[in-house]
């Protein structure tokens, strides 16, 4: 009867410790393991590419959201039984969103610091253009913000209105996106132009396109 009554016991007392585990790991981690899990999980889901303009930013941007996703999962479905886990779970949550904007926001940062001055590859028709270049300038480094810095010389010059059109292409030749300003240009094109590594062209985009 002893013997029985201390397995019992004893079998409890693994139960009670089993359990203990399991909610630790399941709501009680801190909010920066949560976010090393996050960031471990996402590298290994979503590769990071090498893009002919941006590099790894459009990568990056995925990442950032993937991991973000996991992570505000994670608190979703973490069960609250009173405001004292409630207040806790928030303060966990608050500390893994903002390990996560940090350690995005320095790989950003640094990737597109890498790309400030760079060069890209511009097409025209020589009846328009005698010549161009396109530069990208860092606007915003932490956002990921460039400017387009445009400096085209005009086969002939055009003293009026004309709609400048700058067409994003992949290296196949296709149109990815298209902008337009309505610009006077005189005998040159010397103007800047916002563009991002998050939008949906942005892995494919190899060189430009420029027409009015």
């Amino acid at each position: 009867m002893k013997k029985n009554l201390f397995k019992s016991v004893a079998f409890l007392a693994v139960g009670a410790l089993s359990g203990l585990v399991f909610n630790s790991c399941k709501g009680g981690a801190s909010g920066g393991g949560i976010v090393d899990e996050a960031i471990k999980q996402v590298e290994q889901t979503i590769a990071t590419e090498e893009t002919p303009i941006f590099g790894s930013l459009p990568s990056l941007y995925e990442q950032k959201l993937e991991a973000g996703t996991i992570v505000g999962k994670h608190f979703r479905e973490l069960k609250t039984e009173n405001m004292d886990e409630a207040v806790k779970n928030k303060s966990l949550r608050d500390e893994a969103e903002k390990k996560l904007a940090e350690y995005y926001k320095a790989k950003i940062s640094e990737a597109v610091t890498a790309l400030d001055g760079k060069d890209i590859k511009v097409e025209f028709d020589k009846s328009q253009f005698s010549d161009a270049k396109v530069t990208l300038k860092v606007s915003n480094a932490e956002r990921g913000i460039f400017n387009l810095a445009f400096d085209a010389a005009l086969a002939k010059p055009v003293n009026k209105e004309v709609e400048f059109k700058w067409v994003f292409m992949d290296a196949e030749g296709n149109e990815l996106q298209t902008y337009s300003d309505y610009i006077t240009p005189g005998e040159k094109i010397n103007k800047e132009w916002m563009v991002t590594a998050d939008q949906h062209f942005a892995k494919k985009f190899e060189h430009l396109y420029i027409k009015f």
